[in-house]
């Protein structure tokens, strides 16, 4: 059986290499946590926030999820976003993203459609087979991030920067993208621009 928790606020909590099992959060705040290499499992978070938070190396061996999370000022490492999708998908695991800075995470086969990135920091990060039509990309730092296979119609990177997108697998139609930056969209056909 779950052990619930409803409409709590923790402050300060650490955990290093813990197990959190049969859990159930909802509409729970986390400020200033630290979730470091922990595994979930059965473990849900639902229309929870997190704030000034550093979560890493989250492990999801057995049937856990986040839906309509608010993540604001965190460090997000090592994340494999769609390990965290609810069952049924009808519900996004993130409601809002802002000021974040996310490095190794992996988005696959999620839709984000019209869902805004923008201000986040992004490094060694990787969206493939997601659906991002009319997502909102302008003013992210996108190091090394990767786009492959992905539907980015409509899709605002403007004032982004260090992105790479697959031109050949992914959909660009309508997407906005400002000069110099969307010169590196032509590094996959392997031009020289002088």
């Amino acid at each position: 059986m779950k052990k619930e928790y409803e409409d709590k606020e923790f402050k300060n909590l650490k955990l290093k290499n813990e197990t959190l099992e049969n859990l159930s959060f909802i509409n729970c705040s986390f400020v200033n946590c630290t979730f470091e290499d922990c595994k979930l499992i059965r473990t849900s978070f639902s229309d929870c926030s997190f704030y000034k938070c550093v979560i890493s190396n989250i492990k999801t061996p057995g049937n856990s999820h986040i839906e309509d999370t608010e993540i604001t000022e965190c460090q997000l490492t090592g994340i494999y976003w769609n390990e965290l999708l609810p069952d049924f998908k009808f519900a996004d695991p993130i409601s809002r993203l802002e000021n974040c800075y996310l490095k190794y995470n992996t988005f696959s086969d999620m839709a984000f459609k019209k869902f805004s990135f923008s201000g986040n920091t992004f490094s060694n990060s990787m969206f493939a087979k997601c659906q991002l039509t009319e997502c909102l990309f302008n003013q992210c730092k996108l190091e090394e991030t990767e786009f492959l296979e992905s539907n980015l119609q409509k899709a605002d990177f403007r004032n982004a920067t260090e992105y790479k997108i697959d031109i050949m697998t992914c959909n660009l139609k309508g997407a906005r993208f400002s000069f110099p930056e969307a010169i590196n969209l032509l590094n996959v056909l392997k031009v020289k621009i002088d």
